[in-house]
């Protein structure tokens, strides 16, 4: 029996004839398209810069004195959560295997300034014992710094606390831990052997776990490889007919994704700036998310009727069930394309790192909330990466954004096409996440392997499974990492 729900079986497929039958729509979206790119431009240029007029600005729309101030120490953490991994993985490796040159995979924290070095001298403390520890704290001791000035005294009562067998001071256990994170419980549990078993057990179980994962990884990639190569020798040759039927009145699509992310844009910022700060973020995330999908009223709006604005954006069930698994392995496909990605921002990065003398570093508020979280903030955010963001991006960048663009160049060789529409989609896609622009080509290249599920099934299913599990991966990741 046919799936009710699964519209590719019951609902019409529209050709580029029928499109074209349609000119009470089709004349009407010319300076619509126009005005429609014009807002998309902007709206990149708006997502982009968000975390920097955010912070700027704040949630009571002051300028912050920390812009007004760049000689004072900072707030909060001196190190990066990126800094954090490094040195997790390297005291992991150590617990794993007790050798004490584990330590050398953290040498690059050094390099981000005075409180990598510290974070650096206490690791080494931790791993080759304190007087290691301490040799090297003493070589940055006579700095000028105002950080160095700060953390090193801290680090050094710290690191002989341990050499001498006598527990931290509680107010300089409580400077280290609020300005070098996990560094610094690391340096405030040294001189407790009870405690340090315990953070070697958590270190050994969260390492078994990311090489477990490291493993999924590699295997969907090369099974990915060898799928994605057979599917392009399949469709040079001809056998493998994309599923995505052009429209003629695209621009109504075009239309409906630039008023969905201005308004998406909108909410966000709104929410920034007008929630208290003890509201329920990310809950409000989530609701902001679905309802950002209001948008979708637009080509309704425009004349074309829900059904049929279902059947171009492929919002609608494929072949049932059996979309699930094809989202899995639409998943391995796109992880070559997402390595290829991440090999071009490895150049960039070591490019900008010897032309500035510092590497950028990503990163995204789901990171940062990760950090110590509590069981339902854990929920939460799966519920936001793993179900909001893939059902609402993939209905708006592989469904909306990607029928305009296969309508637009719906008169082009077919194979260009969907090359053209794949990139254009996937680097707006990357281009409005908070990673930074310097990171736009892996996440650009996951997005490309989302499109060839869309091409592929025609369904939008797909697509969205197989973001939901890549972000399922990634924040299980976080989790270990940063939780608790």
């Amino acid at each position: 029996m046919n799936d009710p729900l699964d519209t590719s079986q019951n609902t019409p497929e529209p050709t580029s004839e029928k499109a074209e039958k349609q000119p009470s729509r089709a004349r009407k979206t010319t300076w619509g398209l126009v005005l429609a790119w014009a807002t998309i431009l902007i709206s990149i240029v708006l997502w982009s810069s968000k975390t920097t007029l955010m912070d700027i600005f704040g949630k009571t729309g002051e300028i912050s004195e920390s812009v007004s101030e760049p000689d004072s120490i900072p707030d909060g953490l001196l190190v990066s959560i990126q800094e954090e991994v490094i040195g997790q993985i390297a005291f992991s490796l150590y617990s794993l295997t007790g050798d004490p040159t584990s330590v050398l995979q953290a040498a690059p924290i050094e390099s981000i300034g005075p409180a990598g070095e510290v974070a650096y001298a206490i690791l080494l403390g931790s791993i080759s014992g304190p007087e290691k520890g301490l040799e090297s704290l003493s070589k940055i001791a006579d700095s000028q710094d105002p950080i160095v000035e700060l953390l090193v005294p801290a680090a050094t009562s710290a690191l002989q606390a341990a050499a001498d067998g006598t527990p931290v001071d509680a107010s300089t256990a409580a400077l280290l831990e609020e300005r070098l994170g996990w560094f610094g419980r690391l340096a405030s549990n040294l001189p407790d052997a009870a405690a340090m078993k315990e953070m070697e057990a958590s270190s050994r179980s969260s390492m078994t776990i990311l090489i477990a994962l490291l493993l999924v990884f590699v295997l969907g990639g090369l099974i990915g490889f060898v799928v994605g190569f057979v599917l392009l020798i399949f469709s040079l040759l001809g056998r493998l007919p994309s599923r995505i039927h052009p429209v003629g009145p695209h621009g109504i699509y075009a239309e409906t994704f630039a008023i969905w992310m201005l308004v998406f844009f909108v909410m966000q910022v709104s929410m920034g700036l007008l929630l208290p700060e003890d509201a329920p973020t990310l809950a409000w995330s989530t609701g902001l998310f679905f309802l950002s999908l209001v948008a979708l009223a637009w080509p309704v709006v425009r004349g074309v009727s829900f059904s049929q604005m279902r059947q171009d954006i492929g919002l609608h069930w494929g072949g049932g069930l059996r979309e699930f698994p094809f989202g899995i392995l639409n998943w391995m496909i796109a992880l070559p394309l997402l390595l290829i990605g991440a090999i071009l921002t490895f150049g960039l990065s070591t490019m900008m790192e010897f032309l500035t003398g510092q590497a950028p570093t990503p990163s995204h508020p789901a990171q940062q909330a990760a950090v110590g979280a509590e069981p339902w903030t854990i929920v939460q955010l799966y519920v936001l990466a793993c179900i909001a963001a893939p059902i609402v991006e993939e209905t708006m960048f592989r469904g909306v954004l990607l029928t305009h663009l296969r309508g637009a160049m719906r008169r082009w060789s077919t194979s260009i096409a969907i090359v053209f529409s794949a990139v254009i989609s996937s680097v707006i896609f990357a281009a409005i996440h908070p990673q930074g622009l310097i990171f736009i080509p892996p996440l650009a290249g996951l997005a490309i392997g989302f499109c060839v599920g869309r091409e592929l099934r025609g369904s939008l299913v797909a697509p969205m499974v197989a973001h939901g599990f890549s972000n399922a991966l990634v924040m299980t990741i976080n989790v270990v990492m940063f939780a608790g």
